[in-house]
């Protein structure tokens, strides 16, 4: 699975902060677990004692993807990463995922595209993998969710893309499993399209038991902080904007 720009931009955007456990559901070619070992990078000091008090603080990132060559090519990254002994690559499918922790932050950029009505010959010629990993027919946004919601500590964060298209559908759905929208991303191509992507930041709450999965998107939805990036400016080159918050991944910027 190639390094694709929605998740360039999702890696860049989220913020791990103090985290002790990340969680990077279908990691493909590993980049955003590899992105969030950047990001939560601890400085390591001479002394035994003092590397060995840093140790016990980094944090643990478990990368988990369905398709075995994917999971292989990441594992073989993260081996030659600097933060090797912090990141673990495993294949299984999200549903079978267990884990003797729970999670500060999950971090995905799921399958989201439904199967067309009518296939297309680039459709038909896809492969297995490739299918898996951008259909919803492999994780829907609701088992997506509610995954998420499990694995997570409470108060614990979960950062995500999809289409702009769903954005109303994936708030009302992470809300229905406890999941509040802190801050959203708005993506666009060039200064006059459409927005086409969203990033979303959700945190974790406790459901009233109370009350229905509908009643609790009314009783947990807060005001969120949004904001637009461009990628691209009138003459196709990549934006300020864009290049100050993927500059930390970018070698030519």
């Amino acid at each position: 699975m190639k390094v694709n720009t929605d998740s360039l931009i999702l890696g860049s955007w989220a913020e791990p902060g103090p985290a002790t456990h990340i969680l990077d559901i279908g990691t493909g070619s590993g980049i955003l677990a590899l992105m969030m070992a950047q990001k939560s990078e601890h400085s390591f000091h001479s002394s035994a004692d003092e590397q060995r008090v840093d140790n016990q603080r980094a944090v643990r990132i478990d990368a988990i993807e369905i398709d075995e060559d994917a999971t292989a090519q990441a594992a073989l990254n993260f081996k030659n990463s600097k933060w090797a002994n912090q990141l673990f690559a495993r294949c299984c499918d999200v549903n079978s995922f267990t884990s003797p922790y729970l999670y500060d932050v999950v971090i995905s950029n799921p399958p989201y595209f439904d199967s067309p009505a009518k296939r297309s010959n680039a459709y038909n010629q896809q492969s297995q993998s490739r299918n898996l990993a951008r259909q919803t027919l492999a994780l829907s946004a609701e088992e997506f969710f509610e995954v998420s919601q499990e694995m997570l500590e409470l108060n614990g964060h979960l950062y995500c893309v999809y289409p702009f298209s769903l954005e109303a559908r994936i708030i009302q759905i992470a809300a229905s499993y406890g999941l509040v929208l802190e801050k959203q991303l708005y993506v666009k191509h060039e200064s006059k399209s459409a927005p086409y992507l969203c990033a979303f930041h959700f945190r974790k709450l406790a459901l009233t038991s109370t009350l229905s999965p509908i009643e609790n998107v009314g009783v947990i939805t807060e005001e969120a902080s949004k904001t637009t990036l461009t990628i691209r400016d009138a003459q196709g080159n990549y934006t300020i904007e864009y290049k100050a918050l993927c500059q930390p991944f970018y070698l030519k910027f």
